[in-house]
């Protein structure tokens, strides 16, 4: 009998990328498939070990498709499309499973999933860390979730001079997270980690010497948390960042906001519970 021959496609937004490769981690201990992933380089670290074969993203397929990622895909979705583009790119006999078509639905998970913090590629050592992630995202559909940039400097600004024995240090893509300059806090254990070529295995290492991680409701909070990291997250989704996706029970403070108030909730108090949680913790 021929083995199966499975491979998924990782071109949607970075959270859902846990859920992929949670689901990979599961079929590589359950199963005797052959299993590929087509992903970017920054992003072939959540799956190492756990398939056969990684693929690169074709160079045309950012020609092709201008679309904003969200969910397993893009927006607008042409999923048809999506489809036929990367089966014709896969090797031979590898097929991208049907119930697997490039939108929100994740039903083809299940229970099918083994959550475990990713691996170090390095031991650090040095400064103990409190790391920044100011997700800001400028496509109409995701832009309602960001915070202002105001609060982060304010925040980090805050930090440097309470905890000054510590690294207070941004971690990010950009564009997807703001790049706040060094120029804009002015104080010498700020450190900025927004970049467009920021890597993202760096950003898993450096959560070893990390004691807090704070930012609105994205991906790289629940990395974070998966880590070990106590994490303080701002959103609208409690049960969901808090519980149900903390696959690690780690210590998180929620912040709740209405979905429609990221820019305007109340700015002292936020500050205030921030600064007591990291009190706790660092």
């Amino acid at each position: 009998m021929n083995m199966l021959k499975i491979a998924y496609i990782d071109i949607g937004e970075l959270g859902w990328s846990l859920y992929l490769s949670a689901h990979l981690r599961w079929l590589k201990e359950n199963t005797a498939y052959s299993l590929a992933i087509v992903t970017s380089s920054n992003r072939r670290c959540l799956y190492q070990d756990l398939v056969d074969l990684i693929l690169d993203i074709p160079h045309d397929f950012y020609e092709k498709f201008t679309e904003e990622p969200c969910c397993f895909g893009l927006y607008p979705l042409r999923r048809e499309e999506l489809r036929e583009y990367f089966q014709k790119m896969l090797p031979f006999g590898y097929v991208i499973p049907g119930r697997f078509n490039f939108g929100c639905e994740y039903n083809f998970l299940q229970n099918k999933v083994i959550y475990k913090p990713y691996e170090y590629s390095k031991k650090l050592e040095g400064k103990k860390k409190i790391l920044i992630l100011p997700r800001y995202r400028k496509h109409a559909i995701m832009s309602y979730a960001n915070v202002p940039k105001s609060f982060y400097i304010t925040l980090i600004k805050v930090l440097c001079d309470e905890f000054s024995d510590y690294e207070i240090k941004t971690r990010g893509l950009n564009p997807g997270s703001y790049n706040i300059l060094n120029d804009e806090i002015r104080k010498s254990n700020y450190l900025s980690g927004v970049r467009e070529d920021a890597s993202l295995q760096d950003t898993i290492d450096e959560c070893q010497l990390a004691k807090v991680a704070l930012g609105s409701q994205s991906s790289l909070p629940k990395i974070a948390l998966l880590q070990g990291v106590p994490t303080f997250i701002i959103g609208h989704e409690r049960d969901r960042h808090a519980r149900r996706e903390n696959w690690m029970n780690t210590k998180v403070e929620y912040y709740e906001v209405a979905k429609d108030s990221y820019a305007n909730f109340d700015f002292k108090d936020c500050l205030s519970k921030i600064m007591n949680f990291t009190r706790e913790y660092a």
